[in-house]
């Protein structure tokens, strides 16, 4: 049987040319990417340690903003980093501080730091969205001191499952409702595997698409997700990539242990929770719910593309009365590219606040002024619906794509967006 994805992205960077799944290897690795509340730093200091290549770490604020709250506050947790960073040689530029910040899972493929045929860790549960730049990407939680200290990490060579896909998606559908479907299909078989795409219908998805696919990875119960390095990222990583890089194919007689087809145009937007992310159904079976508040924006959703959507449900249009929706770009590229292109005009007319990019409303720890009370329901993108993730653990969470929340904001209620829709173009 021939060779996966990642069979061949871990088998390179260990120095091997035939990888097989069930293959015990050290590969290297060629990043790491870091959010700002981090636990080896005083183990670092403590023991006067050395990261393996200060070139290859990266750090991005993007959780803790509260100043005085929590154990990651920002006041003591930010200071940390920078000294760290200096200390290490870490460059500056690798530090994403405000004003260059956003998740640390989109920074890497934005800024052109995760590649293909690479290995990216990151110390947040949604790393494997960088998966999206045809590189294994995969979190590394308690093990990044180890990884950061040997720029190593033993793996063994995981069981892949192929999904393929073809035909388009349907206009206001996206990653989101991908991911959902997944989960919702998948959810029970995948149990720990990688999931590698393929297909025709795989030029019909953008990079930012691809990410919220992959942002999904945890949630869908696999290891990582991988997608080809096709034209669609060879344009977007044109002028971004920083260095040279050697993409991964599978080869055509892959040893996958199942393959999963999907026409695209079959999905529709889904809604999960609440409490529990693997509660996924049609919008239509909630349809009607009254809402308190809405949340456009965390690692799952707050690109471009999410951010383009949901102008076209509100463009000309006011937030309910009743509801209250905040809206937070990924990041700051993301923040620039929203402004210029007029959105930012959009939201704050139809009576939506804005906040600075990072987390957003996703969980309470963060700065976002969105904090669900008793008995309050809310729609959001956010990666995830547990109680209390985004304040009273009586409130109720839904998920939703960019165009479900946007539309429900504007309705008071939980709706299906296909009415709200617009040609963005035509009413600019």
């Amino acid at each position: 049987m021939g060779q996966t994805m990642a069979a061949k992205i871990l088998g390179r960077r260990a120095g091997k040319t035939d990888t097989h799944t069930g293959d015990v290897l050290l590969p290297s690795i060629d990043l790491m990417t870091c959010l700002d509340g981090t636990t080896f730093i005083d183990a670092f200091n403590a023991d006067k340690l050395r990261v393996w290549d200060p070139e290859r770490v990266i750090f991005c604020f993007d959780h803790g903003f509260q100043p005085d709250w929590m154990p990651v506050a920002a006041v003591t947790e930010h200071p940390k980093i920078r000294k760290f960073a200096r200390d290490q040689g870490i460059p500056i530029e690798n530090v994403h501080d405000y004003g260059r910040n956003g998740l640390s899972h989109q920074i890497p493929v934005e800024q052109g730091w995760a590649l293909p045929g690479t290995i990216c860790m990151g110390t947040d549960t949604q790393s494997s969205t960088m998966g999206a730049a045809n590189c294994f990407a995969m979190p590394c939680m308690y093990g990044a001191d180890a990884a950061l200290l040997t720029g190593k990490v033993w793996m063994q060579v995981p069981e892949c499952i192929q999904v393929y896909v073809t035909g388009s998606l349907p206009h206001g559908v996206n990653g989101k409702d991908v991911g959902y479907r997944l989960i919702r299909d998948l959810g029970d078989v995948v149990n720990g595997r990688v999931i590698e795409f393929a297909g025709p219908g795989l030029a019909g998805l953008s990079v930012d698409v691809r990410m919220a696919i992959c942002n999904a990875a945890v949630q869908v119960g696999a290891l990582t997700m991988i997608f080809p390095a096709d034209q669609v990222l060879a344009d977007y990583l044109d002028g971004r990539a920083r260095s040279p890089f050697e993409p991964a194919s599978p080869d055509p007689d892959a040893d996958y242990v199942a393959r999963y087809d999907y026409d695209l145009a079959t999905f529709e937007n889904l809604v999960a929770g609440p409490h529990e992310i693997s509660l996924v159904r049609p919008v239509s079976d909630v349809a009607g719910l009254e809402i308190n508040a809405a949340n456009i924006g965390s690692c799952a959703s707050g690109r471009l593309s999410d951010l383009a959507l949901a102008a076209e449900v509100l463009r000309g249009r006011r937030v309910h009365p009743d509801v209250r929706l905040f809206i937070t770009p990924i990041s700051a590229e993301t923040a620039d590219q929203a402004e210029r292109a007029g959105l930012f005009r959009v939201f704050l007319d139809a009576g939506a606040t804005i906040t600075q990019p990072g987390c957003g409303g996703c969980y309470s720890g963060n700065l976002s002024p969105l904090k669900l009370g008793d008995g309050e329901r809310c729609i959001s993108t956010s990666v995830e619906t547990l109680k209390g993730r985004m304040g009273s653990q009586e409130a109720e969470i839904y998920l939703g794509s960019a165009a479900v929340t946007a539309a429900s904001a504007v309705a008071g209620k939980i709706v299906e967006p296909t009415s709200y829709l617009q040609d963005l173009e035509a009413t600019r």
